[in-house]
């Protein structure tokens, strides 16, 4: 397994535990937008670390670039955090799983990677896993809408991956993921006005919620990022990214236990849609590595 393997298999994970803390958060009374802005401001004092990789000037006639990048990256976080509040995070998680698709149609089309048949069979093949996944989440009666949120801010995101796949590197990765981030923290500003009470009214009792989710939201994104921007692999670390799935279902039916009750009522049949779309996630993996592994 290569490095940048790894560090997908790692941001999954925090993905998944932050989806969750998110989850929570919403529930204590943080409010979507709310979060949303403390997150973005969260995230940008993170990746203010990578400031101190950064040599050389700045290429300001690229400067364009990690802007729409930062822009991209707002948008489909928005769409996370509406998915988030609205459904169930065993649903919404799974399905945000579809940006390994809409990364290997982006990489076809805009040509920034060579897409052979088994990248492509696997993100197809992922994504059948992240529905089964998904649609054995509760929170059905707004599954629609759920799904479209979700599906909607895999777009942006995989968007968002592209342009760090392909241009942060000639940038220098660093500063690229820095003014990315910082566009998308000055864009929260625009959050504010919509506010339905101001951030000093936040509950106490959800601010550790919302400091832990956020702090782990940025931290997976920095590696994440990070990775895409080092290794350029877009189409195949969003594969193994889609794990997350996985492991929200993993999380997801933890915390449920945890956090409330829950009831028998059709759990057999959950339970078998969770085995197959754990399946069919393996054999994603495994079509994705099956050429390295033969080659040795």
């Amino acid at each position: 397994m290569e490095l940048h393997h790894t560090y997908a298999a790692i941001a999954a994970l925090g993905y998944a535990i932050g989806a969750v803390f998110s989850k929570r958060a919403l529930s204590k009374g943080a409010g979507i937008l709310r979060l949303s802005f403390v997150m973005n401001f969260v995230f940008l004092l993170v990746f203010t670390v990578l400031l101190a990789q950064h040599k050389g000037a700045i290429p300001w006639e690229k400067v364009h670039l990690p802007v729409l990048t930062g822009v991209l990256f707002f948008i489909g976080q928005l769409f996370t955090l509406a998915a988030i509040r609205i459904g169930d995070v065993s649903l919404q998680t799974p399905v945000m799983g579809t940006k390994a698709v809409f990364a290997v149609l982006l990489a076809v089309v805009c040509g920034t990677e060579v897409i052979g048949m088994p990248m492509v069979l696997a993100a197809v093949i992922a994504m059948l896993g992240v529905a089964f996944l998904g649609f054995s989440g509760n929170g059905t009666e707004r599954a629609g809408i759920s799904i479209t949120l979700a599906s909607l801010s895999s777009l942006f995101f995989a968007g968002s991956d592209t342009m760090v796949g392909f241009y942060a590197s000639s940038f220098g990765v660093p500063l690229f993921l820095f003014i990315a981030i910082l566009v998308n923290a000055l864009l929260s500003f625009v959050l504010v006005p919509f506010f339905n009470e101001p951030l000093r009214v936040i509950p106490s009792k959800a601010w550790p919620w919302i400091l832990a989710a956020s702090g782990l939201m940025a931290l997976q994104a920095l590696l994440l990022n990070y990775t895409l921007g080092r290794y350029q692999h877009v189409a195949e670390v969003n594969v193994l990214y889609s794990t997350r799935g996985l492991w929200s279902v993993l999380i997801g039916a933890a915390a449920v236990r945890l956090f409330r009750q829950e009831t028998e009522e059709s759990q057999s049949r959950i339970y078998i849609l969770r085995f197959t779309g754990a399946l069919l996630m393996c054999a994603a993996i495994v079509i994705l590595f099956y050429p390295n592994l033969t080659a040795k």
